[in-house]
């Protein structure tokens, strides 16, 4: 994996910005990252809350961490297995009728997704903003969703077949020790109706079910 010099973060020096990245150069979109999980972990505690999007790896041993040239990387939560089996992130962004969405998709080395993680209202847009910007990813802007009663069915019927998808309302935990740090999910402890029924919207679009429990505010 290449580190990336951000040239934006030169303007921001007297800013808290996190240390490495988690891109390698390609220039037709959607734009892919090499992941670096290390730097990954230091953006997703700023954004709040998200809805995470993984399927169960019911086939594999669990993988719970990751070694790098910045030291180890403990997942403290089950569904971030996803992130240590991923090799490459896209960004994408689509209009629908409930408003624009935005995603990051985790793939592994056959291209599979492997997990997804969507913004939300109650989600810092900023630091969304500055998290894609650093990772160097443009977002593909996919076509309108069109929902059809037949193609609904037939991906309800297919994932009751295969590994379901799981959504999860998270917000992120690092914290970091000399050559050590842990990135943990947990339920936000409050979200906004418009937040909550955005993440339902979202994850009935996505075929998956909707288990984390929270507070809604």
């Amino acid at each position: 994996m290449s580190d990336f010099h951000d040239t934006a973060a030169d303007d921001r020096s007297g800013r808290d910005e996190p240390s490495g990245s988690w891109t390698s150069a390609e220039p037709a979109p959607p734009r892919r990252s090499s992941l670096d999980l290390h730097a990954l972990a230091r953006w997703l505690p700023r954004l709040g809350a998200v809805l995470w999007l993984d399927r169960s790896a019911r086939r594999h041993a669990p993988m719970r961490a990751v070694t790098g040239s910045r030291g180890l990387l403990l997942l403290d939560h089950p569904a971030l297995d996803a992130l240590a089996r991923s090799t490459i992130a896209t960004a994408h962004t689509q209009v629908t009728p409930h408003g624009p969405r935005e995603w990051l998709a985790f793939r592994d080395a056959n291209g599979e997704t492997l997990a997804k993680l969507f913004l939300l209202p109650d989600t810092d847009y900023l630091a969304w903003d500055e998290m894609t910007a650093a990772a160097a990813l443009a977002p593909r802007i996919e076509e309108p969703a069109r929902w059809h009663a037949h193609a609904a069915f037939l991906r309800q019927a297919l994932a009751r077949i295969g590994t379901a998808w799981q959504a999860r309302l998270f917000t992120f935990e690092q914290r970091k020790l000399p050559w050590l740090q842990t990135l943990d999910a947990r339920s936000p402890l409050r979200l906004s109706l418009l937040g909550l029924e955005l993440a339902r919207l979202i994850a009935r679009s996505e075929g998956a079910e909707l288990v984390s429990p929270l507070h809604a505010a």
